[in-house]
């Protein structure tokens, strides 16, 4: 095989350079498959000359698009092929978009999902973006994933965050997961563009539907475009007046799945997929069963204890009924749950032979034997519904080291005798000392000293998932928030999919056993509890376990993180009513750093690594904002500035403000572009305000309709 473009290593700049540029003139660019059967974008193509087999996928000559983040930085290149899967490299999920025409932050952006819409928008002269799916040239197009909507609300925000205020989605009304598309209309900066219209054509009306194949004129899909856009409202228009938001009820923030490791980030695709459950969901189950298998070996470091702490993780997943809790759990288990069948089906053969090595003995030789030969004990570690005074017995008794509470009812456990009667206090303290130190105690009556004891060096992890209606009376529980039972969970709520989940026939003969990134993440869990890796360089083993260290770039990283959630917990800053919350960032971003190192086998947590981690404790944070009763301000800060300017409008008689004036004058808290930014862009998506330019000045103009 001559050289490939997609050789190590996957530098986006090395690859193109390598690749073979294609003008539309050359005879070969239209000979391409990609081109043959989804059109030609009238623009260079680069193309790879060789074969190429990624991941077991071979790739013949394929067609490369280079993929830019929001600063239009390249930052990856995909991989295409008529018929096959597209492939990402490097990372293997596109963080960013593919992209033709002049992109200007003040003219408008189509956003497309699919290539024939993709090229045909790029005849028709505007800026486009494709949103790189996975199926984008499967041999039949099949329904959109959630997870395909959660990529294309990526690639909006991405644009959307960078200036890019016109941004339009073309949308057929009659398409199934319309309901899908107008969510992504109400969340973000996207317009949708109706594909059917009317015309009036001198008096008569006619209707069409635009559609954007090959086989169209461009100048059609040109006009359609122009036409549509214009009859949008304008921007000398102001949208429908709708109330601030507080914070309990803005909307989810995607979950982060581009922070987890490749083969982690792969598998919970690949469940999310098959379960059809929410991203986040999956993504909550296969960290639980990474932190259940490190918690066995490493512990994440600690800024005073050389032997760091342990790495285990509460997390906690909201769902409804029927969300798919309990399969993505098993899925995401599954090489675990096989682990401990074998082991248990060893214990029973031994606790046969135990039984029979005494059968014939008389009660004196049997109480020798006994004290000889002490019963084997049952490994079983993962546990649905267990006490804290059961499983501290275990640890205590030395039956158990390391477990995991992993069950999709929640509800039980929160609402169960131990978290509501007499002894919750009590509890709330275990799961807490278990949690920081790894210790556990139990203190028995004077009549039964021999049940009493202490266990170090022990482990757990919880892995909880509940509905909304069980569950939100407990996340309120100010007991269970001020003792810091609570702060210590990672929280995800995943949107509902119900009435989405719908199943084609593709979908059917799917097997997920056969799915290729499933089989590397059991593979690799089962290594990891079979054969797992030992400590490297001078790692010292603690009981058993070594500490995975940071690196020079993740230790400034650390520092940073603490200091801004430090900064975050002062008076009239964001967090300042969720401090238990807020206080444990840091320790619980280089404990789900550690375990993302160790299932990827790193000597070192890195700056990656402990940045995605800092993503996910991020995204939780929100998530825990999202309760109404955690201690929120009565009144937001968006509606703080929103009164202070409607005032002061009033008092100089104008509808609009200086930003700068505004900025000087507001609440004092609000007065650094650090706090201000946020509540004026949350004025301006609920229509109560926008920026305008006067004479190169910015402006805040109010709505109308709040100085009436």
């Amino acid at each position: 095989m001559s050289e490939t473009a997609l050789k190590e290593p996957n530098n986006p700049t090395e690859i193109l350079e390598h690749c073979l540029s294609l003008n539309p003139s050359d005879g070969e660019y239209s000979k391409h498959p990609i081109i043959q059967r989804f059109g030609s974008p009238l623009q260079p193509i680069y193309v790879d000359q060789c074969n190429v087999d990624i991941d077991g996928i071979e790739y013949d000559s394929p067609l490369i698009l280079p993929i830019y983040n929001g600063q239009l930085e390249l930052v990856q290149c995909a991989v295409l092929q008529d018929k096959q899967r597209v492939s990402v490299t490097p990372d293997g999920l596109a963080n960013g978009f593919a992209k033709y025409g002049d992109f200007d932050p003040a003219k408008p952006v189509i956003i497309t999902y699919g290539l024939e819409a993709f090229f045909k928008v790029a005849q028709a002269g505007y800026a486009v973006a494709l949103v790189l799916l996975p199926n984008l040239c499967s041999k039949h197009q099949t329904e959109l994933k959630p997870f395909d909507f959660e990529q294309i609300q990526f690639v909006i925000n991405q644009l959307s965050q960078v200036g890019y205020k016109q941004l339009y989605l073309p949308v057929r009304p009659e398409h199934i997961q319309l309901e899908a598309f107008q969510s992504l209309e109400k969340n973000t900066a996207v317009r949708l563009l109706n594909q059917h219209i009317v015309i009036d054509e001198q008096g008569g009306k006619s209707e069409c539907l635009i559609e954007l194949y090959k086989e169209d004129a461009s100048e059609e899909v040109a006009i359609f475009l122009d036409e549509s856009i214009k009859r949008l409202p304008t921007l000398n228009q102001w949208a429908e007046l709708l109330p601030l938001a507080p914070m309990e009820t803005l909307p989810n923030t995607p979950y982060p799945i581009h922070a987890l490791p490749p083969l982690a980030r792969e598998a919970v695709i690949a469940i999310a997929e098959h379960v059809q459950a929410p991203i986040a969901m999956s993504a909550q189950c296969v960290i639980g069963a990474m932190s259940h298998i490190a918690q066995v070996h490493v512990n994440a470091p600690h800024p005073f204890n050389t032997q760091g702490e342990p790495c285990s993780l509460y997390l906690l997943t909201e769902g409804q009924s029927g969300s798919r809790k309990s399969t993505s759990r098993n899925m995401a288990d599954k090489a675990i749950i096989q682990y401990e069948r074998k082991q248990y089906e060893q214990y029973r053969r031994d606790l046969e032979q135990w039984k029979s090595g005494q059968a014939s003995l008389n009660k004196k030789e049997r109480e020798a034997y006994c004290a000889e030969n002490p019963p084997p004990h049952d490994p079983s570690t993962l546990y649905s519904d267990i006490t804290l005074e059961s499983i501290t017995g275990l640890y205590v008794d030395g039956v158990l080291n390391n477990a995991s509470i992993s069950s999709d009812e929640a509800g039980q456990f929160f609402g169960g005798y131990t978290m509501k009667g007499d002894t919750r206090t009590q509890a709330i303290g275990g799961y807490a000392k278990l949690f920081d130190d790894g210790f556990v105690e139990r203190t028995r009556s004077k009549s039964n000293l021999n049940g009493s004891g202490r266990a170090y060096d022990v482990r757990l992890t919880f892995n909880l998932q509940g509905q909304h209606e069980v569950l939100a009376d407990a996340l309120k529980d100010p007991v269970l928030r001020g003792q810091g039972f609570l702060p210590r969970f990672i929280l995800t709520i995943p949107e509902n999919l119900a009435g989405t989940r719908l199943q084609d026939a593709i979908y059917r003969s799917k097997n997920a056993d056969h799915d290729h990134r499933l089989i590397a993440y059991w593979t690799r869990c089962e290594y990891l509890l079979d054969d797992c890796p030992r400590p490297q360089g001078e790692q010292e083993l603690h009981n058993g376990r070594y500490v995975i260290p940071m690196n020079d770039e993740a230790r400034e990283i650390d520092a940073s993180f603490y200091n801004m959630f430090e900064e975050l917990q002062g008076k009239g800053k964001r967090y300042e009513y969720l401090q238990a919350f807020a206080s444990r960032a840091s320790q619980l971003a280089r404990r789900l750093a550690t375990v993302f190192a160790y299932f990827e086998g790193l000597q070192w947590i890195d700056a990656k690594t402990l940045t995605g981690a800092c993503e996910v404790i991020k995204h939780s944070l929100n998530e825990w904002a999202m309760y109404a009763d955690i201690e929120v301000k009565t009144e937001s800060d968006a509606e703080k500035l929103s009164k202070w300017l409607i005032r002061k409008c009033v008092e100089l008689k104008t509808s609009r403000i200086s930003k700068t004036l505004a900025m000087k004058g507001a609440p004092s808290h609000l007065r650094k572009a650090k706090a201000f930014n946020p509540c004026l862009n949350e004025l301006i998506e609920f229509n109560h305000a926008r920026l305008v330019t006067i004479s190169k000045a910015a402006y805040i103009e109010l709505n109308p309709l709040l100085l009436e």
